[in-house]
Parts: structure tokens; C-alpha cells; sequence
């Protein structure tokens, strides 16, 4: 399961370093990545990230009092939480208690880096793997083998005011930002036309149900692939079922619900009331 994490300022990425290489000690299954250490040299790092970003089933985010209001975090963290449904976001404490965090992070359950709480990250991270999850007290058994190593890099980390490293600018997020937005553009257009048509389509099915004067109600479930109607007919008759793909073409709406009627239109009409077909 790929893990992102996110860091701004050297305290913070040094945790996440430490992070990288602890976890995997614990579980295997688990691919930390971070940009510090894993963007090859010659890649464009802001596609990459974006690219990571959109890949990751859970995200750690290493916050120290320096970086709470840092742009890079909360773009991070709002890309992880907005990416793939059912994602875990989890804000990692440094130096700091879950009060110090307000705001867009506070809605995520934070995780100080404390032995306690980082047991129940990794076993809340191991959940994550579904039907290929350790059993907890293998969990256990590793994270105690392996917990004295990470410790001792807790226990190195550079005090939070001071920066060993450059940290990344305002230019480098804008341009991460740019390659995030132009990563998911082409899904979310097309995802946007297709909601759009499928809003149309109901409303083509619906107006034609109460114009002709065959239904008297109906109920609906609007699924991805395909909406599906149960309609009691005038008089009383059925309810049926009517089916219409999302891919139908608006004029043929009306032929294709006809076509599922188990009698000829006009003999479901009252005396004087003719079938209408509604304009585009």
C-alpha cells in the first residue's frame, strides 16, 4: 500500500525520513515515499508528486510548530484527502498536542509520536491492507523489535527552529499545484460532462413520463451505467420496469421507453389525451 508523506522544514523531514525507512521494518507491504529521497534524478519532481499523490492509499502528514500553517502541508494534505475515497489522512504531532491544530488539519485524527500512538498508527495502517493484513500480534512483536531504531532517529531530529535544509518555495508549490491540477484535469472534465448528460437524461425520461399521460408515479435509481424506473401505469396497471443506459441518445429517449411498455401507448391513454413528445 503506498504511503504519502508530506514534510515542510527540516524537523519535519527528518521525521519523514525516519518514517520511510521504519515502516516497512514493521509491515512490507507498506511503500512510503516522500519527496526528499525518492524523485530520481532527471524526473520533473512536481509530476511526480502529483503522480504520488493520486496513487497513495494513505497519507502521513509530519507537523512541527514551524509548519502548522505551511502551504505545502495543507495543499498536501487536501490533495490525499480529496483523491481516492476512503483514503487515511493522518496528522503525525511533533513537538506539538492536537489542540495547536486548528483549522482544514483538525478534522484529521492526529497521532502524537509517542510509542502509544504510533503502535495504533501502524496497526491502523496495516487495517488498510484489507484481506493481505497482518495479524496484530505480528504487528506487535515487530513494531516492539524495531521501535528502539526509531526512537533513537526520534531522538536526533534537528531542534524546530533551526533549517539544516532549504525548504521548498512558494514558486516550487505553485508549480506542484499546476502538475496536480493538469494530472486530474482530463478525468474531472470528463466526469463533469458526463454528470451534466446523465442530468439532462432524467429530465428527458421524466418529462416524457408526465406529458404522455401513462404514468400516474413513478420511483427512480439513478445509477453510473444506467437509470431505472419502477412506474405504475394509469389505472392502476403494473408497476413496471423501465431501463434507460446513460448513453442514450436524448431523441431516442422516447422510442426506447415505448418499447418497454407491455401494451401500445395509445391504449393506455384516457379519452382525448394524445402522447406528446417533448421538444430538445
Amino acid at each position: 500500500m503506498d504511503v504519502f508523506i508530506s514534510w515542510s522544514g527540516p524537523r519535519s523531514g527528518a521525521v519523514a525520513k525516519a518514517l520511510r525507512d521504519w515502516l516497512p521494518l514493521i509491515i512490507n507491504a507498506l511503500k512510503p515515499w516522500l519527496s526528499l529521497s525518492d524523485i530520481d534524478k532527471g524526473a520533473r519532481w512536481g509530476t511526480d508528486i502529483a503522480a504520488r499523490l493520486q496513487a497513495s492509499k494513505a497519507g502521513i502528514i509530519c507537523l512541527t510548530p514551524s509548519n502548522l500553517h505551511s502551504d505545502w502541508i495543507l495543499f498536501e494534505a487536501g490533495a490525499l484527502s480529496k483523491t481516492i475515497a476512503n483514503t487515511f489522512v493522518c496528522p503525525l504531532l511533533i513537538g506539538i498536542e492536537p489542540s495547536d491544530i486548528k483549522g482544514p488539519l483538525a478534522q484529521f485524527q492526529a497521532t502524537r509520536a509517542d510509542k502509544d500512538d504510533l503502535l495504533k498508527l501502524v496497526k491502523t495502517l496495516n487495517q488498510g491492507l484489507g484481506e493481505t493484513a497482518l495479524e496484530e500480534s505480528q504487528i506487535q512483536v515487530a513494531f516492539e523489535a524495531f521501535w528502539p531504531k526509531f526512537k533513537t532517529e526520534l531522538d536526533k531530529i534537528p531542534p524546530d527552529e533551526f533549517s539544516a535544509r532549504p525548504q521548498r518555495t512558494d514558486r516550487d508549490l505553485l508549480e506542484e499545484i499546476l502538475d496536480f491540477v493538469r494530472n486530474q484535469n482530463r478525468s474531472s472534465v470528463a466526469t463533469l460532462i458526463a454528470d451534466d448528460y446523465r442530468a439532462m437524461l432524467i429530465g428527458r425520461v421524466e418529462k416524457f413520463l408526465r406529458a404522455s399521460g401513462i404514468a400516474s408515479s413513478w420511483g427512480a435509481t439513478h445509477g453510473s451505467q444506467e437509470l431505472t424506473y419502477r412506474v405504475t401505469l394509469k389505472g392502476g396497471k403494473g408497476p413496471i420496469s423501465v431501463t434507460v443506459p446513460t448513453i442514450t441518445p436524448l431523441e431516442a429517449v422516447e422510442e426506447l421507453i415505448k418499447s418497454q411498455l407491455p401494451v401500445p401507448l395509445s391504449s393506455l391513454l384516457s379519452p382525448g389525451v394524445g402522447a406528446s413528445s417533448p421538444t430538445k
